[in-house]
């Protein structure tokens, strides 16, 4: 009898990564690396044996399709857990797979926003990010829950108040390295002070 494939478990922070230097989220943050803006060869040197957790920007990798036989290479050879895709067949493709995929939508105003939920699959293991990250703290409760689970704010979180503020409604975050290493920072200080950190191993995400 088949079994259903385990739960992809995504990390609070995906810190970015353009895969010409090898880089790691600071210790002490749920995170993962999020390749982006790189290219094929980058992409397969970064998935072997990796350290950390790493999600794919697939429309961004230089030299990777978007067409099945990418999907499944993503999926199968490089056993890449999370992709991020603007293509609502890319993303049930890869969910049907067994993987986490997350719709990329952009979300400027209202209008844009539901034009571009219209094409989501809606099904198990495909969530939504929301591109510019930083119009998901200003999102009317209406709004949020339209979004299919798990969601994740993705550009122009340039601070760490940026940061909370996308994690007090959305599942995961996108940050430069410079804002994750600030956000361990300012999260001990939390503990410190006897406040609960949103981004410390062990959250809830």
């Amino acid at each position: 009898m088949a079994t259903d494939p385990p739960v992809v478990r995504l990390p609070r922070v995906l810190v970015a990564d353009d895969g010409r230097e090898p880089i790691g989220p600071p210790p002490g943050l749920d995170a993962g690396i999020l390749l982006r803006n790189t290219d094929l060869g980058a992409l397969i040197d970064r998935t072997i044996s990796p350290p950390t957790m790493v999600a794919v920007d697939m429309d961004t990798v230089r030299g990777l399709g978007t067409d099945d036989a990418a999907v499944e290479f993503l999926r199968h050879r490089l056993r890449i857990d999370v992709v991020l895709t603007r293509r609502p067949q890319t993303a049930a493709h890869f969910a049907a797979l067994g993987g986490l995929a997350l719709l990329d939508v952009l979300a400027f105003d209202s209008t844009g926003l539901a034009r571009s939920l219209e094409g989501h699959p809606r099904c198990e293991r495909v969530g939504t990010v929301i591109s510019p990250g930083l119009v998901l703290a200003h999102m009317l409760a209406s709004e949020l829950e339209k979004l299919p689970r798990p969601v994740v704010a993705y550009g122009l979180i340039s601070t760490v108040a940026d940061a909370h503020a996308g994690l007090e409604r959305a599942d995961a975050v996108v940050l430069l390295p410079a804002v994750a290493a600030e956000l361990v920072l300012v999260e001990a200080s939390m503990v410190g002070h006897g406040r609960i950190p949103l981004t410390t191993v062990g959250a809830v995400g």
